[in-house]
């Protein structure tokens, strides 16, 4: 089975990137080929689970944590989801200091894609 563009152009744009907060954790792309889908329903194809706490953010929100020195190598993550993604979301889901962050949005052919990280919030 063909890879879905949308998916290798994500996972290109993250190779080699640590989201900081005040830990390190990769950003990894993921694709839910179903469409129509509720903010329940992506959530749980991200691999969350029910019962969570859950916080709508914006994209400027999820970037505007990336350090300066570390703003060149996101340029290319924030050009894949504004280039290749629509309705894009940002979720912030958990009850503690650690959360999973997911950024999600619609592919051209009506796939949900996006990244998915944890951060660290004290």
């Amino acid at each position: 089975m063909k890879k879905h563009s949308v998916l290798d152009a994500l996972e290109q744009a993250v190779h080699g990137l640590l989201y900081v907060s005040e830990t390190e954790a990769p950003l990894e792309p993921f694709l839910c080929e179903t469409r129509g889908l509720s903010d329940k329903q992506l959530l749980a194809s991200a691999g969350v689970e029910g019962g969570r706490t859950v916080e709508r953010a914006s994209l400027d929100d999820f970037f505007r944590t990336v350090s300066e020195a570390d703003k060149p190598k996101f340029e290319k993550l924030a050009k894949v989801l504004e280039e290749r993604l629509s309705e894009v979301r940002v979720f912030k889901v958990g009850d503690e200091a650690e959360k999973m962050v997911i950024v999600v949005g619609k592919t051209s052919d009506g796939s949900w894609a996006g990244v998915k990280t944890m951060v660290v919030e004290t």
